[in-house]
């Protein structure tokens, strides 16, 4: 799997953007100054992007007074919209959601994808969720123990929807960890278009993000959840290692960035934001299934390499 051989180039390229690019524009003392924001999301509608964005916004408004204008460009698992910001003017007046490990993926993978890591600054991390393998309500599996003696019964028959190369690996990291083996079907367009066809019975299930079911009113049910630590607001939902199965580890966060360049006086103002943000909504980032981030410019560049050492211990997990 082409996923599997790109770790080393992408370290050192997410090495150079968790330093950020902001710092190094002579324009550093410059202040934030925007008629309106224009916010891209790089996935559909409804997605953890647009929840993030949308969550946030009225905060953000208040924060750095003016309008969030919210712009969809989805597409290439992220890409079409983080190339779009990469050519945009560094004055914090054009920004990005960004999703970890997904950018890490695209711009470690040695595709020319028109950008890379350090082509952004990194202004924060608003929150974070363990992955889940999801069914419908309705589904016959109930459990994760159902789900994988279905698997092994019918090798490869049963389907699992992700995005892109992520969900590669999160569906290559499921079938490690339960010793089974089952077919991927990528989806483009974010969870926001996942959720429709596992409700629709187009696949068995889905690797997505754990918020995702806990705000899905009853009508997914996840089997298990990745990582080492229960959500309190999934409280039934064993890991895959409570649960007797190998470990899975990779998680997804949700950040903001801006393009490289952007002075660090705008950063601050723009990080600032984003924690005010995560601690008015702690509560419900809470309820919907996510773990709150709260930190500061130089925490948000560093949690670039977290998420990288996450996405590289997945690969080594689905690797043995």
């Amino acid at each position: 799997m082409k996923y599997l051989a790109i770790l080393a180039a992408g370290t050192v390229a997410l090495g150079v953007a968790a330093c950020g690019g902001g710092g190094s524009s002579p324009s550093a003392d410059a202040e934030l100054n925007c008629r309106s924001i224009d916010f891209i999301v790089p996935y559909a509608p409804g997605g953890g992007s647009d929840r993030q964005v949308r969550r946030m916004q009225p905060h953000l408004e208040e924060a750095l007074g003016t309008k969030i204008n919210v712009n969809y460009m989805e597409g290439g698992d992220g890409a079409i919209g983080w190339q779009a910001l990469a050519g945009k003017k560094p004055d914090g007046c054009t920004v990005s959601n960004v999703v970890a490990p997904n950018i890490m993926l695209l711009t470690s993978s040695g595709q020319n994808v028109g950008f890379t890591a350090e082509d952004f600054e990194y202004l924060g991390w608003s929150e974070t969720t363990p992955n889940v393998l999801a069914v419908a309500a309705d589904s016959p599996y109930k459990t994760i123990d159902e789900f994988v003696a279905a698997a092994k019964a019918n090798p490869g028959k049963l389907t699992v929807a992700g995005v892109g190369e992520v969900g590669e690996l999160l569906t290559a990291e499921t079938q490690n960890s339960t010793g089974t083996k089952i077919s991927y079907v990528p989806v483009s367009g974010g969870v926001g278009a996942i959720v429709p066809d596992i409700l629709g019975g187009h696949v068995d299930a889905g690797t997505i993000g754990a918020a995702h079911v806990a705000e899905s009113e009853g009508r997914l049910r996840a089997l298990a959840m990745t990582g080492t630590e229960k959500l309190e607001s999934l409280p039934d939902v064993p890991t895959y290692e409570e649960a007797g199965y190998g470990p899975a580890t990779l998680g997804t966060a949700w950040g903001v960035i801006a393009p490289s360049g952007t002075p660090e006086a705008i950063v601050k103002t723009w990080n600032e934001a984003i924690a005010d943000a995560v601690a008015k909504e702690k509560q419900q980032i809470i309820e919907a299934g996510l773990i709150p981030l709260e930190q500061d410019v130089d925490e948000a560049r560093d949690y670039v390499q977290k998420m990288t050492d996450a996405l590289t211990a997945a690969r080594e997990t689905v690797e043995n």
